[in-house]
């Protein structure tokens, strides 16, 4: 019965498709004179198929494809369709699995009148598909609509048709085939003489049970080629089956038409035909594909080996890497070099039972036990439906207004995205009580088609981005930078400075409208691995794990977003150093609660580096002057020396030479300064030695970070 949340979606409208050629390999359907009432298709290969049947006698036949027996066995409920009480059932051994199986239910006495039989068999995925009508005038229209198959092989005719939502599980699992367990044979006390036990697999290691697969000589293991390697005699698995060789996969018996399950049972030892290295290696590889074991290699010592435990290891990893070449994954194998040496054996193969099994899933629910639909929700036809086989139905599952807005969405991120310009993008709100699955989305406006985009799964009332076309109007500029900001000193000894820091990472975007109106666009940005975000502290959201910053853009017109993350790290500054004194001056104007004598050193510190950077200045300045100097009194002694061939130019020689006194006066000022400025910069040098070596810090305590001086 379609719940109230639904009865608004307007589950009517149907489309049928065909398949096409695809119709000549439809799989064969369940055959029963049950009528078929409901079908709810599933987004993971299953589909929940409901039958009524009236009764005519005490029995009820099934004609069930091979193929679906399992799916059939592991999920069929028959229960009274007038009161819903639970039927049980029996039906006859499966001993032999062919083509068809018919099975004849047989029933209580007194038997209902008419039953209900639900189960779930192998059935494609449905696929959603979304139209988004929008509208300058008034609210937008969300069209939700679901593409199911008929692949069941029988016609849908006039049934409730119904598709499910992500979340229900399924899995294959074998039901039809008979398991039977060795036994142990006693005797009755007759007189037997006495022998050893016999010794092999399965045995007791580390609470683990194994079964050994293969022994390999140190010969053998380093045979090349096809050469025959002998691969010593060990006990065969067995699987519900019956026996086999190691690895074959040739079931005998019951089930030897499917994979066999991965319920082990020991039996007594046969023997075996030696094989090569490499066929063990196949035998092993199949066998722990088929059922999902972990093996162990177990190396093994031989005599002349120096490191035992070394060379046992290396033989174990020859055998493995000949197993991962085999196609065996790497988390299915584990090696030991056991440093042990064992008689006539290299390397031992054995399989790990009850490892790398698969969980089954559990029902979540009283309702799940009871066999109905599983999913997070699922969307059923308030009206018969009829969708022949062979042929596919467009059903519409949702048509609702919904509040949705255009937006810009920037998404440098994503391997589609764009790291220029802005994508236009609807912003869109899931009407329903229910997810809407991931599909395409089709936009609309006023009669004009105007994209198509991709969205995620959308959860019930909440919001998703649809991108669906890239709009050149909204450009977007990047600037990265870095830093490093100090929040705790730790120690300072001699100078060094050792201190918890954070590395800063700064994005800077420019956001450009060229367009005519505001835009409201949404930015999307991951932080680097291990930082968090500190600035903007608000207006901000998360998409897929990222952050995603909202902004205004006005007409003609740019904003900007700086985004800043850091990382913790613990860094070492010199204070010697010009880039020390800035990162500690700094410090201390961030810092409030800092004990007052640290505070005065660290500040006498800085005053003392900032003097001696004006003496440094004033030292360069002079220096200049002095080059100066000397580089014109050197062109004025030029031109004297060129002045006295010439007898008329006494009067210009002498007007020369003064000039030349004067800049060689001004030359021995500048000089004398420089020597005095080199001498106090020498004694303030050493003070601020003395300074530093008296400034130490030894416990973390004594100063607080700009966070916590803040708080």
């Amino acid at each position: 019965m379609i719940s109230n949340a639904l009865r608004g979606f307007g589950l009517v409208a149907l489309l049928a498709l065909g398949l096409g050629g695809c119709a000549a390999a439809l799989p064969r359907p369940v055959e029963t004179n049950a009528a078929l009432g409901k079908v709810v298709v599933y987004r993971n290969g299953v589909a929940y198929f409901e039958r009524y049947a009236k009764l005519e006698g005490k029995a009820l036949k099934l004609r069930v494809p091979g193929e679906r027996i399992d799916d059939l066995l592991k999920s069929l409920t028959v229960v009274d369709a007038a009161t819903g009480a639970p039927i049980p059932v029996s039906f006859p051994t499966l001993e032999q699995l062919g083509d068809e199986v018919e099975i004849s239910l047989q029933l209580p006495t007194p038997a209902p009148e008419s039953l209900r039989l639900s189960y779930v068999t192998e059935s494609p995925s449905w696929k959603p598909t979304y139209r988004l009508k929008l509208s300058k005038k008034g609210p937008a229209k969300l069209e939700a609509w679901a593409v199911v198959d008929n692949v069941s092989g029988e016609d849908w005719t006039r049934v409730a048709v119904g598709v499910g939502s992500t979340s229900a599980l399924s899995f294959r699992y074998d039901l039809h085939s008979v398991r039977v367990v060795q036994r142990e044979t006693l005797t009755d006390g007759e007189l037997l003489g006495a022998a050893p036990p016999t010794g092999g697999s399965p045995y007791a290691v580390a609470g683990k049970e194994l079964a050994v697969l293969a022994n390999v000589s140190a010969d053998d293991l380093l045979a090349q080629g096809d050469a025959p390697a002998a691969v010593e005699e060990s006990e065969p698995f067995y699987d519900d089956a019956g026996p086999s060789s190691v690895g074959s996969g040739q079931g005998q018996g019951l089930g030897a038409r499917r994979a066999a399950p991965s319920v082990r049972a020991p039996k007594p030892a046969k023997p075996r035909k030696s094989a090569s290295v490499d066929e063990a290696v196949s035998a092993v590889v199949t066998r722990a594909l088929q059922n999902n074991e972990k093996i162990r290699i177990e190396g093994f010592a031989v005599s002349g080996d120096q490191d035992r435990v070394a060379a046992s290891l290396s033989r174990a990893n020859v055998m493995r890497d000949r197993l991962l070449a085999g196609g065996l994954p790497a988390d299915q194998v584990e090696v030991v070099g056991t440093g042990k040496a064992a008689q006539g054996e290299a390397v031992r193969i054995l399989a790990l039972q009850g490892e790398v099994k698969a969980e089954q899933p559990k029902p979540t629910s009283a309702a799940d036990q009871a066999g109905d639909p599983i999913g997070d929700a699922f969307f059923l036809s308030p009206t018969p439906l009829t969708v022949n086989k062979g042929s596919s139905a467009l059903v519409s599952i949702l048509n609702s207004e919904v509040k949705a807005e255009l937006v810009y969405y920037y998404d440098p991120l994503s391997a589609r995205g764009s790291d220029k310009l802005a994508f236009r993008a609807a912003l869109v709100e899931n009407p329903s009580e229910h997810t809407l699955d991931a599909g395409p989305f089709t936009a609309y406006s006023e009669g004009q088609f105007l994209g198509e985009g991709m969205t995620d799964a959308i959860p019930a009332k909440s919001r998703a981005f649809i991108p669906f076309a890239l709009d050149r109007s909204l450009i977007v500029e990047t600037e990265e930078a870095g830093h490093e900001a100090i929040d705790r000193l730790l120690t300072v000894q001699r100078g060094i400075v050792t201190a918890e820091a954070r590395s800063i990472r700064s994005t800077k975007l420019v956001l450009i409208n060229r367009g005519t109106e505001p835009a409201l666009t949404y930015v999307r940005h991951a932080l680097a691995p291990g930082f968090k975000l500190e600035a903007p502290a608000e207006d901000f959201e998360k998409l897929r794990g990222a952050y995603l910053f909202k902004v205004t853009v006005p007409p003609g017109g740019s904003t900007t977003l700086n985004i800043e993350e850091s990382t913790p790290i613990e860094k070492t500054v010199d204070v010697h150093t010009p880039s020390g004194v800035d990162e500690i001056a700094l410090y201390l104007e961030a810092v409030k609660t800092l004990p007052v004598e640290l505070r005065e050193k660290l500040a006498q510190v800085i005053q003392m580096h900032r003097e001696l950077a004006d003496l440094d200045d004033r030292l360069s300045t002079i220096g200049t002057q002095i080059e100066m100097y000397r580089q014109r009194v050197d062109e004025l002694n030029v031109q004297l020396m060129t002045l006295r061939k010439v007898p008329q130019a006494a009067q210009l020689s002498r007007s020369l030479a003064k000039k030349m006194d004067e800049i060689s006066e001004q030359l021995q000022k500048a000089t004398l300064e420089s020597a005095s400025i080199e001498g106090e910069r020498l004694t303030r040098r050493v003070a601020l030695e003395d300074r530093l070596a008296e400034l130490t810090l030894e416990s973390r305590k004594e100063a607080e970070s700009p966070k916590a001086a803040g708080s």
